[in-house]
């Protein structure tokens, strides 16, 4: 019998590429089943079906009890331990709630694209559904028009803690209006949006003033000490957040045919394009706040620029956005690997000390916390450049691995939402 040498090397081709196949599914696979358990994770243990809302940390993987230490009623009423809430578990609510809402809107197009049927698609669009009464919570529990509040505890249902930030206005703000324009709302819960959009608008025009030093004030109509309320005369990265607030809430105005709006908030918004864009430029030459923003940071400004891109009319505004954005996703994505190394070293299954112990979140927990969510927020900033392609191949390894790298059914940090962020808006792209 003659030995056929190009017959043996198709053989030996056509079976390493079965094997490979079959590896790679393998591999999704197994990505896939820890996604799930991402999502088990955040709604089994992160979030409470009395408030709606997602908290930052837990002291506890005792089933049914794993958001036993959040502040009471008392604690919240004499801002004990400070005015924001911070280190209490809820300071970020209105951050997390914002991360899984867009989050939930980009698994809904990825799993329709994929043919699921129609009870999965409403699962999720029930679920959404549940985060919108959650943000609308935020933004109405206080009683003070357009005011943004960081969290709200099952123990003290009512109340809040009366500082906020424009972090927490960013993600909730930009959240809702992502909401209102899918598929997953509807026209009751669209006119809730909507109404919820105009407020925050409306807060920042009567209350962001020289007078006011720019601040949008506390629910008490304090003032904020620490200089996190500023939205106006503040630095690059933070320069995007009012115009964004101003542009969403043109764009549902108009959309929504509502002239007197339309005109007012197109007035805001146009008032201030050509300044906001050109500070946010500026940020490629400032190396100074480069190297000391943190990631979060970063994800923050970068969602602020792609909702301006995205609405932008005029063609040279639109093209300096579309450069900062892949400037401050190639500047973020320096930090993957440092991140990545950071969450690999950390025992993510650890539990957080007692805030009221420890004096809120600190010490070596703290980093452990971080860990996951720094690794989420950089890759979600790389993603959200809109304009470009920056989630490169090295982006999805690197998120790859992250998410490959917990077990998440004990992990005790809100950093799971970043994550699942980031996994949901790089599918979408049709990068994982």
């Amino acid at each position: 019998m003659t030995f056929d040498r190009r017959v043996f090397f198709n053989v030996f081709c056509w079976i390493t590429l079965v094997f490979s196949c079959g590896r790679a599914l393998a591999e999704d696979r197994t990505l896939e089943s820890q996604v799930e358990s991402a999502w088990d994770a955040a709604w089994t243990n992160f979030y409470s079906p009395q408030t709606k809302l997602f908290y930052d940390f837990l002291e506890s993987l005792e089933p049914g009890k794993t958001l036993d230490h959040l502040p009471t009623s008392e604690e919240v009423e004499k801002l004990f331990p400070n005015p924001c809430g911070y280190g209490t578990a809820m300071e970020d609510c209105a951050i997390s709630g914002g991360v899984i809402m867009e989050a939930l809107i980009d698994r809904y197009v990825n799993e329709e694209e994929r043919g699921a049927d129609a009870a999965a698609l409403e699962t999720i669009k029930q679920r959404a559904r549940d985060v919108f009464d959650g943000l609308e919570l935020l933004a109405t529990v206080s009683g003070s028009p357009g005011f943004v509040a960081r969290g709200v505890s099952p123990k003290a249902p009512g109340r809040c803690y009366i500082n906020s930030s424009r972090d927490q206005v960013t993600h909730l703000t930009l959240a809702v209006w992502e909401y209102w324009r899918s598929p997953l709302s509807d026209a009751e819960t669209r006119a809730r949006a909507a109404a919820i959009l105009y407020a925050v608008a409306d807060r920042m025009t009567r209350n962001v003033t020289p007078e006011n030093n720019y601040d949008f004030l506390c629910s008490d109509g304090s003032p904020c000490r620490i200089g996190i309320c500023r939205m106006a005369n503040v630095e690059d990265h933070e320069a995007a957040r009012l115009t964004a607030i101003y542009a969403v809430a043109w764009d549902v105005a108009k959309r929504s045919g509502n002239a007197e709006k339309e005109k007012e908030y197109r007035r805001l918004w146009r008032g201030i394009a050509s300044e906001t864009v050109a500070q946010s430029a500026h940020i490629m030459e400032n190396e100074s706040l480069q190297n000391r923003m943190p990631a979060y940071a970063y994800l923050q400004m970068q969602e602020s620029l792609n909702v301006l891109y995205r609405l932008e009319p005029d063609p040279e505004l639109k093209e300096t956005l579309a450069e900062t954005m892949a400037f401050v996703a190639k500047r973020v994505a320096t930090r993957q690997e440092g991140a990545l190394k950071k969450l690999k070293s950390r025992d993510l299954t650890a539990i957080a000390p007692s805030w009221r112990e420890a004096g809120g979140l600190n010490g070596e927990y703290r980093v452990t916390w971080y860990a996951p969510r720094e690794c989420g927020e950089i890759a979600l900033t790389i993603a959200d450049d809109n304009a470009g392609d920056s989630f490169d191949e090295k982006a999805a390894e690197t998120l790859r691995e992250a998410l490959m790298t917990p077990d998440f059914s004990k992990m005790t940090s809100c950093g799971v939402f970043h994550l699942l962020g980031a996994y949901e808006k790089a599918r979408r792209l049709g990068k994982l």
